[in-house]
């Protein structure tokens, strides 16, 4: 057991990763999305480090996220668009993103087309593929990355096509075949160089990002952020803020009890004495 300890996937000093996803609040008798919880989580702390709540226009946007050198934003599908990818590559920060068999334009290393679900579908169960690709970005230059993929289990896979199916059914659309195959796989975006993180350590980081989606179980669970009480815009606004505010206590809380000093006090350095 120590052993897998050891071998579990670290990312080089400097890197910190985050998970960054949102969720909807609903209001009374309401059927649609009311509010939208923008969260990003800091997967070594496990931590909120930047939230922001809009409307039901505010849209999931990666650019939304304060960024610094260094961060690795996890996203799920909805956060791969070039404008995104191009403001953490300003920020000198790295994203590591699933992709839609429908993802935005990229080329391969001779500048053909690429698609990442073509090449994905070459892969056996336990192998894993990765390709260089530039992300076409129509306001600039082209954005270098890569795409790694790995094919899942029978089993999961099925599962997945099941979730896909029903997603499908819930719109009264038919469901596209592509969009099944694309179910048998894990397809992710990242600018993360080789020389900072191999292909497979990219995947085992990616599976973190799930962690944002127990952080909004607790929060709709135990802080019952999930319905409002309130119609009035202003009201539901103060509500939510207010169990936002909650939620970062306890936090607060958690990581005050983490470093308990047994002396009372904190160390502080010294100022020199004068000669």
């Amino acid at each position: 057991m120590c052993r897998e300890m050891r071998e579990e996937p670290h990312l080089p000093h400097g890197l910190r990763p985050r998970a960054v996803d949102s969720t909807t609040v609903q209001g009374p008798a309401s059927k649609g999305t009311g509010w939208r919880v923008h969260y990003a989580l800091d997967l070594t702390t496990l931590t909120c480090d930047w939230c922001e709540l809009t409307d039901a226009h505010g849209g999931e946007r990666l650019e939304r996220t304060p960024m610094r050198e260094g961060d690795v934003l996890l996203g799920d599908r909805n956060y791969l668009r070039p404008a995104a990818v191009r403001a953490a590559v300003e920020a000198k920060a790295h994203v590591l993103l699933r992709l839609r068999w429908t993802h935005s334009a990229m080329r391969d290393s001779c500048g053909r087309e690429f698609h990442a679900l073509t090449h994905a579908k070459r892969l056996k169960v336990g192998k894993v593929g990765e390709w260089p690709v530039t992300l076409l970005d129509p306001a600039g230059e082209p954005i270098a990355g890569r795409v790694i993929a790995t094919k899942l289990p029978a089993p999961v896979a099925a599962k997945a096509e099941r979730r896909v199916a029903k997603n499908s059914s819930k719109k009264s659309k038919k469901t596209d075949p592509r969009s099944l195959q694309a179910a048998n796989f894990v397809m992710v975006f990242t600018t993360l160089p080789t020389a900072l993180l191999a292909a497979v350590d990219v995947l085992e980081l990616y599976r973190a990002r799930w962690q944002i989606e127990l952080a909004f179980k607790r929060l709709k669970q135990l802080l019952k952020l999930g319905r409002l009480p309130h119609k009035d815009a202003r009201a539901a606004q103060s509500w939510i803020l207010a169990k936002l505010v909650v939620a970062l206590l306890l936090e607060t809380l958690y990581r005050n009890a983490r470093a308990i000093f047994p002396w009372g006090f904190r160390f502080r350095a010294l100022a020199p004495k004068a000669a």
